[in-house]
């Protein structure tokens, strides 16, 4: 074990599937269950507002 290494990169699909089980242990510990996610861009304010 002394020479084991691990991937650590984290691609599109890792964090995708790290989000997913973030929200899904948020959701159980409140007592609920995930039945969809659905992903959207932010929109980006324009310069000079907010």
């Amino acid at each position: 074990m002394e020479n084991q290494k691990f991937d650590m990169e984290v691609t599109d699909e890792r964090l995708a599937f790290m989000k997913d089980q973030l929200l899904r242990l948020y959701a159980d510990q409140l007592g609920m269950e995930v039945v969809s996610v659905k992903v959207t861009p932010v929109k980006k304010e324009k310069e000079g507002t907010a």
